[in-house]
């Protein structure tokens, strides 16, 4: 959940640019949040010119439109935590939900037991970061509050934000029961394609096709930081086939398909998931009936909703005060069921 933060968007200043990515290599000691590279502030303002130019015209979220002397339509700024910052806080990150105007803010994570509502853990990250990069650490923190119970964390409920190849990776080393929704680009099949995981390449296995075999190639990160695994066909063997264009497209003459280098977590999830689809949904609906409604008591009962200090220790403190508070109030409500005996004497 966003948590506003104590400073305004009017506060956004630029980033210094440096020209090379040896420069910045050198001031990466010094203040290096504060600057950015040349490279990356391009790309980011050819992004940004293409949103501009992509909802002209488009009417505003608000309904009140501003226009200019031309009768354009006037559109804020479009700004990026990699080229601005705030120095009023310059833990506070740019971030938006769909609907809603940017603003800075905190990313709290909140994690609840289904049994009683009770709170087991409780952080507050940069809002630049996504649910599943976050995960890690709130299961750290989940693991020390049980433990000092003796109680073991063996099952997991989370949405679909908190779905990564790393999370799960993470949660399968740490031998805990996960049910995560697959992200939407998740693949469970490849259609006309199947796997051969003792020698790890795909068959071609269209009707018409040439049967084609694509081999492992490598690795490769993408430009969004994705490591994936590459498997491509030779020329030859899709040189007269006639699904050449259909499959490949008109000016590539080889087929090739890319896998997350966390495939095999995503399929056991998959599996997890579509094996027992009732069990799962059942999970699906535990978690929102849990949280959903905790979180809004923190956001409209304890405040949690804005940070009145600065920095990102300071909004840890905010989101485990609003969480203590909850807790104690859910504490004072507590109160053991005992059973009514109705004793009777027979003489």
């Amino acid at each position: 959940v966003f948590i506003k933060a104590n400073a305004s968007m009017d506060s956004l200043v630029e980033k210094e640019v440096l020209e090379d990515a040896s420069a910045f290599v050198n001031e990466l000691e010094e203040n290096s949040e504060f600057k950015t590279t040349s490279t990356r502030k391009k790309l980011v303002e050819q992004h940004h010119a293409w949103k501009e130019e992509a909802y002209k015209g488009m009417p505003n979220a608000t309904g009140k439109d501003k226009v200019d002397k031309f009768g354009n339509i006037i559109r804020p700024k479009y700004v990026s935590n990699h080229t601005h910052y705030s120095p009023t806080d310059s833990d506070a990150r740019v971030s938006v939900k769909p609907g809603k105007a940017r603003q800075l803010n905190y990313f709290g994570q909140i994690a609840v037991d289904d049994a009683h509502h009770v709170i087991t853990g409780a952080c507050s990250d940069f809002a630049d970061k996504r649910d599943s990069q976050c995960l890690e650490k709130i299961v750290e923190l989940i693991e020390e509050n049980l433990n000092e119970n003796d109680i073991e964390l063996e099952e997991l409920l989370a949405d679909g934000g908190y779905s990564s190849g790393e999370a799960l990776a993470y949660l399968h080393k740490k031998n805990i029961d996960a049910y995560i929704p697959n992200f939407g680009q998740y693949k469970p099949e490849r259609e006309g394609f199947t796997f051969n995981k003792e020698e790890n390449y795909y068959q071609c296995t269209k009707p018409e096709g040439n049967q084609a075999k694509l081999l492992f190639k490598g690795e490769k990160t993408d430009s969004k930081g994705y490591t994936k695994r590459t498997y491509r066909s030779s020329e030859s063997d899709c040189k007269n086939c006639p699904l050449r264009e259909q499959c490949c497209g008109k000016s590539t003459k080889f087929k090739k398909l890319d896998d997350s280098i966390h495939k095999e977590h995503y399929d056991r999830m998959h599996q997890k998931l579509t094996q027992n689809a009732k069990y799962a949904k059942k999970m699906s609906r535990i978690r929102s009936k849990t949280v959903e409604p905790v979180i809004g008591t923190l956001v409209n009962f304890t405040n949690m909703k804005r940070v009145n200090t600065r920095g990102i220790k300071n909004a840890n403190k905010h989101v485990l005060m609003a969480s203590l508070t909850y807790n104690l109030k859910k504490y004072l409500r507590f109160t053991i069921k005992k059973p009514s005996v109705l004793a009777q004497v027979i003489s």
